[in-house]
C-alpha cells in the first residue's frame, strides 16, 4: 500500500521505510508461531476414551481454526481427538489469490463432515441464507443470516416450522447463544470459558467451546453449524 501510494502520488520514500511495516508483521507472525509451537510441544498427546463417538452426538466441542480460502473449522472433543470439521466441499486453487471483495461473490457449498470424513450434512449458500440439507440432500432447514442487527446473528427454520434465535451474547463479539421459540437456550458458544480440567490438550485458554444440550436433535445442531459458518467466514485464515 505505502509502495502504491508512493507512486501515485511521487512521494520519495526510501527503501528501508517502506520495508518496516513488512518485516514488523513478519516479527509478530514469527513470534505468534514461537509461540504456539512450544504450547503444542507442552501438550499432552491425545488417546481416545471411547472408540464410539459420533459427531452429532457430542455436547462439549472446541474450535480450533484451519487455513483456507474462506473458512475451514476443527471441532475437537475435551480429550484431545479431532471429532469433525467444516468445509467447503470444493475450492479452487486461485480462490487463494482473489481479494476477498470479490470471493464473497461465490456461493458456497459447505461440508460437514465427521473425524473419518464422512459427510454428516451441508449447508448450500444462496443471498442472505444458508439452505441446510442432510446426507442424502434433504432440505431440513433455512438459517437467516442478520448480520447488520446487533444483537443477533440470524435465525433459522426447521422441519414442522420450529423456529430458533441465534442471538449474540452481551459483551462479546462472538459468543453466541441458540433459544427455541419458548425462551430456552440450547446451545452456547463461548470464548474464554474453557474448563481448567481440558488445559491438558488445549494451551490456549481463549479456545472457543461449543456446548449442545442433550435434548437438540441433528437439524437444530446443523443451524449452529451454519450460524459458525456465517459468523466465521474469513477469520482468522
Amino acid at each position: 500500500m505505502i509502495m502504491a501510494a508512493s507512486l501515485l502520488f511521487s512521494w520519495n520514500i526510501p527503501l528501508f521505510l517502506v520495508a518496516v511495516p513488512f518485516l514488523f508483521l513478519v516479527f509478530l507472525h514469527y513470534n505468534q508461531f514461537i509461540l504456539y509451537k512450544n504450547k503444542s510441544e507442552e501438550s499432552a498427546e491425545a488417546f481416545h476414551r471411547y472408540d464410539d463417538k459420533q459427531f452429532l452426538k457430542q455436547n462439549h466441542l472446541l474450535i480450533a481454526f484451519a487455513p483456507a480460502p474462506a473458512v475451514r473449522l476443527l471441532f475437537f472433543t475435551p480429550d484431545g481427538m479431532l471429532a469433525g470439521e467444516l468445509r467447503e466441499q470444493r475450492t479452487r486453487n486461485y480462490r487463494w489469490f482473489i481479494p476477498y471483495f470479490l470471493d464473497k461473490r461465490i456461493k458456497k457449498q459447505i461440508g460437514i463432515y465427521d473425524s473419518k470424513g464422512n459427510l454428516q450434512g451441508r449447508l448450500k449458500q444462496e443471498r442472505y441464507r444458508f439452505k441446510i440439507l442432510n446426507e442424502q440432500n434433504d432440505i431440513i432447514g433455512i438459517f437467516l443470516e442478520k448480520k447488520k442487527e446487533k444483537d443477533t446473528i440470524g435465525s433459522a427454520v426447521l422441519g414442522g416450522g420450529r423456529k430458533l434465535k441465534i442471538d449474540k451474547i452481551p459483551g462479546s463479539i462472538r459468543d453466541f447463544k441458540l433459544v427455541r421459540e419458548d425462551g430456552y437456550t440450547t446451545a452456547t458458544l463461548r470464548k474464554g470459558w474453557m474448563p481448567l480440567e481440558w488445559t491438558r490438550f488445549f494451551k490456549e485458554a481463549n479456545t472457543p467451546v461449543l456446548t449442545f444440550d442433550y435434548t437438540m436433535g441433528k437439524a437444530e445442531r446443523m443451524a449452529v453449524f451454519a450460524a459458525l459458518a456465517s459468523l466465521y467466514m474469513y477469520y482468522d485464515h
